[in-house]
């Protein structure tokens, strides 16, 4: 399902003249939220409320948010097992039977609806029910679809399992889709809009206090999840090589528990062999890079608190920084080239196995210096594309070479 896939945009998709945004357009974003008061008084919006936040790409990024918004209402329905059944025309969906205590669905006049489970909706169903995923696909997979839905009969018999689903209705085509299950209670609706808005007024009052700049360099998105890069004005010489620029990637999910993330991260920006300039952005683990984090089943209050640990950002950029400076100290860069085949043909996520061939024959190329070494995976980045789960896997395989050369 294409509207579902990731979506990104870079620098050079940006609107005409975006140089930032108005704090009092930004809040525009979240006008209906639940959140908007304990936002706006939390963080004090009052007093840079008349505020220009000088970011790079603030515009392009709510207006794209803002169109997404349009094009899809989320529901949340809290739904007992014995109200769902499976299948419609013979595709496996979930068909919602009692629809009742959401004003949504009475103003539009339903009663019940079938949704198409989108992403992971369908696995997190499955294993919610003992486990039965492998088993719910093996017997769909062979046709055994009417053993499923007497499965389903019998459970319901048996089990009381009340749920709340992520329903969105694609308003244009009139469809329902399931996005996922959260938690019944102590769940935060901290969504992307909220993402968008939290991340740049964190970012602004950083600029104010020390001074750093930051613009807007990459954003994929969908319509529940968001990752955002902003290139930081700090940069550090990576003598012989380039420069590594600090990174702030603000992540945000509206289904896992853990919502809003800030992760210190860098890039390697260098000049290939034709004087072109390039950038690779390197990622360890979210572990070693986490500057704060926010749960969905945090109050608000404590988590616009949480927002103050922005301070951490030097310290964990300092860290990747001496990471990536090992790279100086690769003295055969054949072995490290041996050391990438080998993690590429180990590679076990699904993802990335259409790539592999591909990614081999780049390999077969001799190489010389560092610098022939990024531009393996600056010739992988071009060979996924616009693929964003694999590049984020490329971003993680960059560090781990890296650090590997210190063993």
């Amino acid at each position: 399902m294409e509207q579902f896939s990731k979506k990104w945009f870079k620098s050079d998709q940006f609107l005409t003249e975006d140089t930032g945004i108005k704090v009092s357009d930004l809040l525009g974003l979240i006008s209906t939220s639940e959140f908007f008061n304990d936002i706006y008084n939390l963080l004090d919006i009052e007093a840079i409320v008349d505020d220009f936040i000088k970011i790079k790409g603030a515009t392009t990024l709510v207006a794209t948010i803002k169109e997404l918004d349009k094009k899809f209402e989320k529901i949340d329905l809290v739904s007992d097992f014995q109200d769902i059944t499976l299948f419609s025309n013979g595709e496996l969906t979930l068909n919602f039977n009692n629809l009742e205590g959401v004003d949504y669905f009475k103003e539009m006049g339903y009663d019940s609806i079938i949704a198409h489970p989108i992403h992971s909706a369908r696995r997190d169903f499955f294993s919610g029910l003992y486990n039965m995923d492998k088993y719910a696909s093996r017997l769909i997979a062979n046709g055994y679809k009417h053993i499923l839905t007497e499965n389903m009969r019998l459970l319901s018999e048996v089990t009381e399992n009340r749920r709340k689903y992520r329903l969105l209705h694609d308003t244009g085509e009139n469809k329902f889709y399931l996005r996922g299950i959260i938690s019944t209670d102590h769940y935060n609706d901290y969504n992307n809009s909220i993402a968008v808005v939290v991340g740049l007024l964190t970012l602004h009052r950083e600029m104010l206090d020390t001074g750093t700049k930051y613009d807007l360099s990459l954003c994929e998105y969908n319509e529940s999840a968001i990752r955002m890069f902003f290139d930081s004005s700090e940069m550090t010489e990576l003598e012989g090589i380039g420069v590594v620029k600090n990174i702030v990637e603000i992540a945000n999910d509206e289904i896992k528990r853990e919502s809003l993330k800030f992760l210190g991260v860098c890039s390697i920006n260098y000049k290939n062999k034709d004087n072109i300039e390039r950038e690779l952005i390197v990622a360890p683990k979210e572990v070693k890079t986490k500057i704060l984090s926010i749960s969905h089943n945090q109050s608000p209050n404590t988590a616009m608190k949480k927002l103050s640990e922005i301070k951490n950002a030097n310290d964990i950029h300092k860290e990747v920084f001496d990471d990536i400076a090992r790279i100086r100290a690769i003295k055969k860069p054949e072995q490290i080239k041996f050391l990438i085949k080998r993690k590429v043909e180990g590679a076990r996520r699904d993802e990335l196995s259409k790539y592999k061939d591909a990614f081999l024959g780049v390999l077969s190329v001799k190489i010389e210096n560092v610098i022939q070494l990024l531009e393996i995976f600056n010739k992988f980045n071009l060979i996924v594309d616009e693929d964003i789960e694999a590049k984020e896997f490329l971003r993680y395989l960059l560090y781990e070479t890296i650090v590997a050369n210190k063993k």
